[in-house]
This record gives C-alpha cells, structure tokens and sequence, in this order.
C-alpha cells in the first residue's frame, strides 16, 4: 500500500499486518499505541538526520520493527551520510526510553505504562542495531567497511549477516515451539523480512551503476540541484559517474596532479564512456566547454 505525506510516498510493508497481532501478545492496546509511537519517532529521527545531512528523502517504508527512508539510491551516499541517518533511528529509541524513565521517576508518568514503553523501544533499538541489513546496523556497518571492502563486498557482508541473523532468529523460535509448544511469531516475522531483503538490497547495489548515467538524460529544463564531484583526469569515466548524485546534476572539477583542469559535466562524461567503456575522465575533457 502507497501512500503520499508532505510531498513524501509513504510505503507500507506487508509485514505490518503481523504488528496488531504481536502487540496484542504483548498487551492489548496499550503497547499498540507504544509501538506505534516509538516506530513514528525511530522514524521521524531518520528523516530530520536526512534532512540534516542535505540529503532528499523521496520515500517513506514503514516495517514492523522500524521504517526504512528511501533516500535515492542509499549506496549513492557518502559513508558519513549514511552512517548518521542509519544511527539517528537507534539513538531516538534510546532517548524515548531515557526520557521515559526519568518521567516515571518524577512519578509523572505510572511505572507499568512506563515500563511497557521503554522494553518497546529498547526492542527496536537492539532489533535495528543487528548488523545485519538492511537494518540501521547493517547500513552502519556498510558505512564504515565500504571504503576498505568495496562498495559490492561490504554490501555482500551485511546481505550475509542478514541471512544469519535471521537463522538465528528461526533457531530460536523453533527452539520456543520445542521446549513450550509456543511460536514465537516475532521473531519469525523478522526472519523473514531480513531473508526478503537481501535480493533487493542487491539490487539497489547493482541498480546504482545504471542509475547514475541516467541521471545525466534526465530533463534539465526544470531547476534541479547541482553536486560539484572532485576527481582525477586518470580516473575511469564509469568510476567518475557511479558517483553521480542520485538526485542532482553533477559536474566533475578534473585534476592533473595539484591542478584544476577542468570541468565536465555528467553528459560528456557519459558520451566518453559510452565510446569507450575504458576511457578515463582525462579523455572526456577534449571539447570541453570550460577548462582552466
């Protein structure tokens, strides 16, 4: 289901039918409310750390365990950018349940209700922390391995630990129908949402050597932001556009050495590449319309 907020698609996972089951295991409307609750702010913290980070959210995914804000292309992004909107969510539960305790030690708020809400949110806060993706965790760890790994081994690593996770996670329901004849049908739920995620998870990764070429055939008679890219002359030209911004024209400052040579736009960068898939940026600058 697809819906539209303050110009942002807001998407709802299938999942989320499963959310007013387990909160009636939990307990009956109060931690439905709790839930809700603390998925809003987990979530509300992304968008205002995007927002921060100058980055474009075009939609909202709201998961039973967490919201997921489609921000682009998230492999597009710096690893700083996407290490602090991934952290922003965890770090939002952990204030609400700081907050909550402190409240209910001025006795503003009752002790159960309290109590309630901070196991809520400290739930999703070591649910989302798993470094596993596409989790908040799995996004941090992607952030802080992508530049010693590789972009596609980083991403690798956290598609697999994912799919351990979510072993785990059926380990240990399977375990809980064996010993109590119970299923717990969270942690079932969240193995499969980390099992069906690894698929597309590959295909952002793949989707982001395509995306950035077509980027530079899109319409520029309406106005549109610009990203200016540093970048050596010897650098391949398809390395150069994999980091065109995904939603933003790019112009590329091309250095011989210490010294500014050039610039070049995405256009003529992709025009090179298509000649020749092996030429390098240096390459592209012959005809270019403004060299220094």
């Amino acid at each position: 289901m697809e819906l539209r907020a303050a110009g942002t698609r807001v998407r709802v996972h299938p999942l989320m039918l499963l959310l007013p089951l387990l909160a009636l295991r939990l307990h009956p409307g109060a931690a439905a409310g709790a839930t809700a609750l603390s998925l809003a702010l987990h979530e509300a913290a992304h968008l205002a750390a995007a927002r921060g980070m100058g980055v474009r959210v075009e939609s909202l995914r709201l998961m039973p365990f967490g919201g997921q804000a489609v921000l682009g292309n998230l492999y597009a992004l710096s690893p700083i950018q996407l290490f602090t909107v991934a952290a922003a969510g965890p770090a939002a539960n952990m204030g609400l349940t700081l907050v909550s305790a402190a409240l209910c030690q001025w006795g503003v708020v009752d002790p159960l209700r309290a109590g309630l809400f901070q196991r809520v949110n400290l739930a999703l806060m070591l649910f989302n922390l798993l470094p596993a993706l596409p989790l908040d965790g799995g996004r941090m760890l992607y952030a802080l391995t992508a530049r010693q790994l590789g972009r596609a081994r980083a991403a690798a690593l956290g598609i697999r630990m994912g799919w351990a996770t979510a072993a785990v996670l059926l380990l240990f329901a399977l375990r809980g129908l064996h010993e109590t004849g119970r299923f717990n049908l969270s942690l079932a739920a969240c193995a499969v949402f980390l099992l069906a995620s690894g698929p597309e998870e590959r295909r952002a990764l793949s989707d982001l050597r395509a995306a950035s070429p077509l980027n530079a055939l899109r319409d520029r008679r309406a106005p549109i932001g610009l990203t200016l890219c540093a970048v050596a002359a010897d650098c391949p030209a398809l390395d150069a556009l994999r980091h065109a911004a995904p939603d933003a024209a790019t112009l590329y400052a091309v250095y011989r050495g210490d010294r500014l040579a050039a610039f070049v736009d995405e256009r003529a960068l992709l025009n090179r590449a298509i000649e020749d898939p092996e030429a390098s940026v240096g390459s592209a600058m012959q005809g270019a319309e403004f060299t220094v």
